[in-house]
């Protein structure tokens, strides 16, 4: 009795371990496991030769489940069933042996069916699930040499498969489906959610998502917020104007900011310091050939030509030829790593045009984008409507500010002030959150 146990308990852990490796090596990193056989790691490359051929493993261990299913089962009705009938019919019971057999038989394979569905396929399947490289590396090699044994049986079962296949006019030999955006997004939020990656690197993922459905005209420094300097400038009002601003690159325009002619380059300007060169100094002298995009371009298509072409600054035009504004390589790569904080930044600033003043009130530019405050403030704004704070707040207002005006209102749970106006621009606003009760008192 004690063999036949221990037999069956066999039986088992060996279902168990064709039940795990089927799992693992459907779970296991593809793309991990082929970088780890490029470089070198024998059985990693033997795992991988083995799941690129999932009919091969598939039919190999799905016959030794069959094997091992159909032992068990016979064994213990041969083993159990007779003593078990022998034993119901000497404590009375009214039935003949044989009526016993078939029913000790019964319950014979329900408890076995118990211990090999808990501990032959779902607690192995389990451990499967979560240790799929550790048990793929145990198993690939019993697997390995199993499928050689059974070779000629595998490529009998194989055959029958994709005859099969071909009567229910599926082709066996195409490709499984291709992981899209969407799939790749759900992975990444359950791993986020797992603790699997940090927020940041989802964050990150997201956003490289999102880079080819981002256009110039999202990220654009508008023309109005741009420091470029005139071609007429003399060699001490421009290192004054640098002093200034701190910029490593401004545009030169010659009449008219719509007619930029070239790209400062401040290191450019060392060897008149050096020299000091400053009176036979023309910018003219100095400056580089511009880059041009257009506000409808793509910020994929700008990042790829910027990085071709080693530009770091492009000036933008509008639809009619004119300057709409500048991007810089950082405003495109932010776009996928998150704000770059210059070093110039005092503490407190979100970014270089908009200052966290409390934990719900915020300071910015007029020019400052809608949508990137919607992100922040996490309330809903009509960004396809507009595209700053300043044009949302004439169009609330309903009319040009003149530079002593100073109005508030408030847009659902948001309270805007106004804090200054030159040349009828808006040029700073105030914008806080309102909690409830404050709400009630507006």
């Amino acid at each position: 009795m004690t063999v036949a146990i221990i037999t069956l308990i066999v039986l088992i852990l060996i279902n168990a371990f064709f039940a795990a490796s089927e799992l693992a090596f459907v779970n296991v990193n593809a793309n991990k496991i082929k970088r780890k056989a490029e470089a070198g790691d024998k059985k990693a490359k033997k795992l991988y030769k083995l799941t690129s051929n999932p009919s091969l493993f598939l039919s190999t261990i799905q016959i030794g489940i069959t094997l091992a299913g159909f032992l068990s089962s016979a064994f213990a009705a041969d083993f159990f069933a007779e003593p078990l009938a022998q034993f119901i019919f000497d404590l009375g019971a009214p039935m003949s042996l044989s009526v016993l057999h078939t029913i000790s038989v019964v319950v014979i394979t329900i408890i076995l069916s118990y211990f090999t569905l808990v501990f032959g396929e779902l607690v192995p399947k389990q451990l499967a699930l979560q240790k799929a490289d550790q048990i793929s590396k145990f198993a690939v090699g019993p697997i390995s040499l199993l499928a050689k044994i059974c070779l000629p049986i595998v490529k009998f079962l194989t055959f029958s498969i994709n005859a099969i296949l071909k009567m229910m006019g599926i082709d066996p030999n195409a490709k499984s489906e291709e992981a899209t955006e969407e799939d790749i997004r759900m992975m990444v939020d359950i791993s986020g959610d797992s603790g699997m990656i940090n927020q940041t690197e989802k964050t990150m993922i997201e956003n490289v998502f999102e880079f080819n459905d981002k256009y110039v005209s999202d990220i654009t420094t508008h023309r109005t917020e741009m420091t470029a300097l005139s071609i007429d400038l003399s060699f001490d009002e421009v290192l004054s104007i640098i002093d200034q601003y701190r910029f490593t690159r401004f545009p030169v325009y010659e009449e008219s900011i719509d007619n930029i002619i070239g790209i400062l380059h401040v290191k450019d300007l060392f060897p008149y310091i050096k020299r000091g060169a400053s009176e036979t100094f023309h910018l003219k002298q100095v400056i580089r050939e511009p880059y041009f995009t257009l506000q409808v371009q793509t910020i994929d298509v700008l990042f790829a030509n910027m990085r071709k072409n080693n530009i770091h600054i492009a000036i933008v035009l509008d639809e009619f030829g004119g300057t709409e504004g500048l991007v810089t390589i950082e405003d495109v790569i932010e776009e996928i790593v998150g704000e770059i904080s210059s070093e110039s930044i005092e503490p407190g600033f979100i970014d270089e045009e908009i200052t966290q003043v409390s934990a719900n009130e915020y300071k910015m530019k007029g020019t400052y984008r809608l949508w990137e405050l919607e992100d922040i403030l996490k309330v809903g704004l009509p960004i396809d409507d507009y595209d700053t704070v300043s044009g949302f707040l004439i169009d609330q207002l309903g009319y040009i500010l003149a530079e002593h005006e100073r109005p508030t209102f408030t847009y659902k749970n948001l309270h805007f002030k106004v804090n200054s106006v030159e040349e009828n621009r808006i040029e700073s606003v105030t914008v806080k959150v309102l909690e409830e009760n404050e709400e009630s008192n507006l």
